[in-house]
Order: structure tokens, then C-alpha cells, then sequence
């Protein structure tokens, strides 16, 4: 059953759950379905009219949050203001994340340090800001990348960031597992976002041409829906999860597993 049927049960009634890049594509397809099981949702993005327009569209408690989390001084901010609202979190799906098509000869410092900032730094100070917060229970998720195991000409910042993500994980889970939190990422493929149009070294043009090398690169032949991603973010955030930690979970129409046989 998807996350947009509303026969699903109110797994997180009375929870706190925190989405980074929570303003569109995949991370407000996942604050909908949090506040439609019945979650406090708080988003977090940089753009506040977009923040405003999401928060118009999660229909539920939810408390939108302006700020970027690239760097510390930007997570203290965010963190600050999270503080004033809860007292706990008790789900946090970071998601927030900066891809950049560039190639060896291409690539600048700048952009470099752009992505692995937004995909890295920023998810590992974050819950180490957020961590008084988690409580016995809570469960963190990460966004990765199918990026992070298939090699991809162009994507050095980006897989390479999303590989390092991967392995964060285990490292976070293996350091918090005594406290009661568990620690997963879900790894999704080609997705129906407008992702493509916000990549450093994309231009619009070009834009479709790769979304379309990536979906005939997938053994399903299509792209995944937000609402699928936010399924298996749902299921790892929840107790039907209770027993799994530090694992990935891919969600990538066979991308990462297997090459579809010739028809």
C-alpha cells in the first residue's frame, strides 16, 4: 500500500519528525506522508517561499524552518530554532542533498566542495547537533544515491559524497546503537523530480536527455515516484524496522542490483 493511501495506519501519531529539504521532490513527498500518519513534521530549507508553499501543502503540524544546512554555523541556527518549537525528535530523515555533473577537467574547487559540504558535512553535524534531542527509539535515515555504486562519468563529487554517506552510516549506527537509535539510508535511483534542473554543471537543455539515459539504465524502465522513496523512508523510521540498523535499503528499480536481461 503506498504511502498516498490513506488506509495506512498512524504509525507516528504524537511523533516529531525532522525533514531536511523538506520543501520539494523527495523530501516533501516524505513530510506529506510523516504528517499524514499523524507526525509533527518540522521541514527544514533554504528557500522560504518555497518553504511556504510546501508548508501550504502537508496538511498536518507542521513547522517549516528556513536555513542552510551546509555549514556548522547554518546547522546552530536551524538547531536553535528547532529547540524553540520541540523538546525531542523522534525521526529524522535527512535528506537534503546537492548533486554536480562535473568531469575531471571541469571540476573547481568550488562546486567540489559545494556538494561534499551539503551531502557530508552538513548530515554529520547535524545530528551531532541534534543528538540531545533523540531519544531512546529514534531513528535516523539518510537519503543516498544509486550515484554511490554505479560509476558514472561526471559524477566524482557526487558519488563519491553519496559512497561516503554510506559508509557514515554504518559509523553512525555502530555509535549510537547502544543508545537505542538506530541509523539506515535508503538509496534511491532515478526519481521524478526536478532534481536535474538544480545540478551544478546541468544546464535545463540537457536536463531531460539525462534523465533519460538514467531511466533506460534502470532494469524497470522508469523512473521512481517521490511517493515510493517515501515508503521505505516510512518503513525505516518506524517500528516494523525495530530490528534494523545501519543498513541500506535501495529503492531503484534494480539499478544497483542487477543489468535487465536482453529482451
Amino acid at each position: 500500500m503506498s504511502s498516498s493511501d490513506g488506509g495506512r495506519s498512524q504509525r507516528f501519531l504524537s511523533k516529531v519528525c525532522l525533514v531536511t529539504g523538506g520543501s520539494r521532490g523527495l523530501g516533501l513527498a516524505a513530510a506529506q506522508a510523516f504528517a499524514r500518519e499523524g507526525a509533527r513534521v518540522i521541514i527544514v530549507a533554504r528557500d522560504p517561499e518555497q518553504l511556504s508553499a510546501a508548508s501550504a501543502q502537508i496538511k498536518g503540524d507542521v513547522i517549516p524552518i528556513s536555513g542552510d544546512l551546509a555549514s556548522v554555523a547554518g546547522i546552530k541556527q536551524v538547531v536553535a530554532e528547532i529547540s524553540a518549537h520541540v523538546d525531542q525528535i523522534d525521526v529524522a530523515y535527512l535528506n537534503a542533498g546537492r548533486a554536480g555533473i562535473k568531469r575531471l577537467e571541469a571540476m573547481d574547487e568550488e562546486t567540489w566542495d559545494r556538494v561534499f559540504d551539503t551531502n557530508v558535512k552538513g548530515p554529520f553535524f547535524l545530528v551531532q547537533s541534534i543528538k540531545p534531542m533523540l531519544v531512546p527509539g529514534s531513528t535516523i535515515v539518510f537519503c543516498g544515491s544509486a550515484a554511490a555504486k554505479n560509476a558514472t562519468a561526471g559524477l566524482a563529487a557526487y558519488g563519491s559524497s553519496k559512497a561516503a554517506l554510506e559508509h557514515l552510516t554504518r559509523i553512525l549506527a555502530a555509535e549510537l546503537v547502544a543508545e537505542d537509535i538506530r541509523v539506515n539510508i535508503v538509496v534511491p535511483g532515478g526519481m521524478n523530480t526536478d532534481i536535474a534542473l538544480h545540478t551544478d554543471g546541468l544546464d535545463p537543455q540537457s536536463s531531460q536527455a539525462f534523465r533519460e539515459r538514467i531511466r533506460l539504465g534502470t532494469p524497470m524502465l522508469r523512473e521512481g515516484e517521490p511517493d515510493e522513496l517515501a515508503d521505505a523512508v516510512l518503513f525505516l523510521a518506524s517500528s516494523e524496522a525495530s530490528y534494523i540498523t545501519g543498513a541500506q535499503l535501495a529503492v531503484d528499480g534494480g539499478a544497483t542490483g542487477f543489468r535487465r536481461p536482453p529482451s
